[in-house]
């Protein structure tokens, strides 16, 4: 089966389980543009709750597509989003291992953020161990042949995807489990076991 979706800033855990259900990937870079979705945010654990990091992006005053949204990079966000994840993930085991890779993609953010994005797929599919065929649409397409349509399955502001099966978390015991959050939340936590909790969902 080949899965349609839209890109996402490390995306949810429900959305890399739905990926992973696939044979091929294309991944929509000519929708427009689309303000609070995963898009641009993710959402990972912290001591006061679910902490979104948001991606702020350049506001030209024209129709964007996804495919050419610019990343600004003013108010220092990066190194803000590295020292969130660092701090809440720094007691996981294993972040020590896997942190050090994630590092680097916050020193060189490219001037797109689909590229990013993509960039970060990349190396979460390597963590994950799946080869899945990744493709990049050219075309907008209304309607599909041959292809499931994930573009507007997922989004932050519709409660899905809550019953999802508990896995230790970092503040699990203070706070109780908290579902769907980043794939890194899933990966830090569980490392190689995070493929089998997907390919169960």
């Amino acid at each position: 089966m080949t899965g349609l979706f839209s890109m996402t800033y490390l995306g949810p855990v429900a959305w890399y389980a739905r990926l992973l259900s696939c044979d091929r990937v294309v991944l929509e870079a000519c929708e427009s543009w689309q303000k609070q979705t995963y898009r641009n945010r993710c959402y990972i654990d912290s001591p006061n709750g679910a902490l979104m990091l948001n991606v702020p992006v350049q506001h030209t005053g024209q129709k964007k597509t996804a495919g050419h949204t610019l990343v600004s990079l003013e108010n220092n966000w990066p190194a803000r989003h590295w020292q969130a994840i660092q701090t809440t993930y720094n007691s996981s085991p294993f972040f020590e291992i896997l942190g050090p890779e994630l590092r680097p993609f916050y020193r060189n953010i490219p001037s797109r953020l689909f590229d990013w994005n993509l960039q970060l797929l990349r190396l979460m599919l390597n963590w994950l161990q799946v080869e899945i065929p990744v493709e990049v649409s050219d075309v907008w397409e209304a309607s599909l042949a041959g292809k499931e349509d994930y573009r507007e399955s997922f989004h932050p502001k519709r409660e899905e995807y809550t019953e999802l099966p508990v896995y230790p978390q970092v503040f699990q015991s203070k706070f109780g489990f908290r579902p769907n959050l980043s794939i890194i939340d899933l990966l830090f936590n569980e490392g190689p076991a995070a493929y089998d909790y997907l390919k169960q969902l």
